[in-house]
């Protein structure tokens, strides 16, 4: 599979007869299109004619423009559901221009593209840059080889905006998670950071939980997994069982607030 631009480049040549009208000519006749089937277009009285040539031009030639890998980034993906031939001229771009500061953002937009050709055509230049094959249907192979390789594979100098703005069209405060960053406020490596499927408050935490005692708990089995918290003396156990489905617990232990997370 490849990828390849035409540019349009052509040399003009125009050359006109004037019809001369005669002094009694009449009004044009109506065209074609306007009349019934049956009848034809009435015959044009005959009219002395005259050449004039004209000088030929030329269409001058496109002014090349350099590639850059930060505008790239947003021809790659310029939205969801919004897959086009600029999509597919980016990525011919970047295999031709051997950019491999784009790996991380080919991974992460393949996951969005709107249709499987444009997810294809991701793998296969992120196979030219990287020589791996993975499919355009396999993004969670290309993250986890990624994540073994993410030092290999730095990505452009604008990277942050550009996930800034593509997190914004998830939710906007997906964005605002990121904002810290632009002031160098960041522990981890951006392009570790992916969508977990679900909105802000997609799913409900559990909040100050109703406890009980050991004796009470009698749905639990003696192997079961929990979670323990010891603070000033008060001490909880929460059931991996039960908080794994909202993910994060919301409590008071000991007087302090707690979050606990999974």
């Amino acid at each position: 599979m490849l990828f390849f631009r035409y540019l349009p480049i052509g040399v003009l040549v125009i050359s006109a007869t004037v019809l001369a009208a005669c002094a009694s000519e009449p009004a044009p006749p109506p065209t074609a299109t306007s009349l019934p089937p049956t009848m034809a277009p009435p015959t044009m009285p005959p009219a002395a004619t005259a050449t004039t040539q004209v000088a030929a031009t030329s269409t001058p030639e496109p002014t090349s423009i350099p590639y850059d890998s930060n505008d790239a980034m947003y021809k790659v993906f310029p939205g969801f559901g919004r897959t086009s031939n600029v999509t597919y001229d980016a990525l011919d771009e970047v295999r031709m221009n051997k950019d491999k500061s784009m790996v991380p953002v080919l991974v992460e937009s393949m996951r969005y593209q709107s249709t499987a050709n444009a997810r294809d055509a991701t793998a296969y230049v992120l196979g030219e840059l990287t020589g791996e094959r993975y499919g355009g249907d396999d993004w969670k192979g290309w993250m986890e080889w990624l994540g073994n390789h993410s030092d290999e594979y730095p990505p452009p100098s604008g990277y942050l905006e550009w996930k800034i703005n593509f997190m914004s069209q998830l939710h906007p405060r997906f964005a605002s998670f990121l904002y810290p960053a632009r002031n160098g406020e960041v522990t981890v490596d951006l392009t570790e950071i992916v969508w977990g499927g679900v909105l802000p408050d997609g799913i409900p935490d559990i909040r100050d939980p109703k406890m009980l005692t050991p004796d009470e708990a009698d749905f639990l089995d003696d192997d079961e997994r929990v979670f323990g918290v010891s603070i000033n003396g008060d001490t909880r156990a929460y059931p991996l069982r039960i908080i794994n489905g909202h993910e994060m617990v919301n409590d008071t232990v000991g007087g302090e607030p707690i979050s606990l997370a999974w």
